[in-house]
C-alpha cells in the first residue's frame, strides 16, 4: 500500500522546513557521512575525504565535540607517531632495511608515506567510531 507508512507515522511530519534541512537529520545521511569519512580517502583520494568532512560537519547526528575529535584526532595521533619515529631515527644509521637494520622502524625519507598510511588508518577508525555513534543513537530512539 502506498499510503500505509504515512498512516503508521513512520515518515516524519512535514514541518515547513526545506527538504535539504530535513535530510541533515536523517539516519541515512549520518551513515553515509560516516562511511565517507571512513573510506572516502581510499576510494577517491583527498576529494572523498573532503566530502566526508563536509557531510560530517553538516550532519546533526553528532555533537560539535565529536566532530572535532573525528576531524582532528587522526591528525594529532599521526603527528604524535611521526614525532616519535623522527626522534627515534634522528641519530641512527639508516640502511636499506630501515633504521639500524630494523625493517620495522622506517627511515626518515619514508616518514611521508608513513604519514599517509597513518592518516588513512586514523580516518578509517574515526569513521567507524562515527558510524557506531550514529547507529547507537538511532538504536536508543527506537
Amino acid at each position: 500500500m502506498i499510503g500505509h507508512d504515512d498512516q503508521d507515522g513512520a515518515s516524519p511530519p512535514e514541518d515547513g522546513r526545506p527538504f535539504a534541512e530535513q535530510v541533515l537529520e536523517r539516519r541515512g545521511f549520518a551513515i553515509t557521512a560516516a562511511l565517507f569519512v571512513m573510506l572516502g580517502g581510499l576510494v577517491v583520494p583527498f576529494v572523498g575525504w573532503v566530502a566526508g568532512m563536509v557531510m560530517l560537519w553538516r550532519s546533526r547526528a553528532w555533537t560539535t565535540k565529536q566532530k572535532v575529535w573525528a576531524t582532528g584526532g587522526p591528525i594529532l595521533a599521526s603527528a604524535a607517531v611521526l614525532l616519535v619515529l623522527a626522534l627515534l631515527t634522528a641519530n641512527w644509521k639508516s640502511t636499506d632495511a630501515g633504521v639500524g637494520g630494523s625493517p620495522v622502524i622506517p627511515v626518515v625519507s619514508d616518514l611521508g608515506s608513513t604519514a599517509v598510511v597513518l592518516l588513512l588508518i586514523g580516518y578509517a577508525a574515526a569513521g567507524a567510531w562515527l558510524l557506531w555513534l550514529a547507529l547507537r543513537t538511532v538504536g536508543r530512539c527506537a
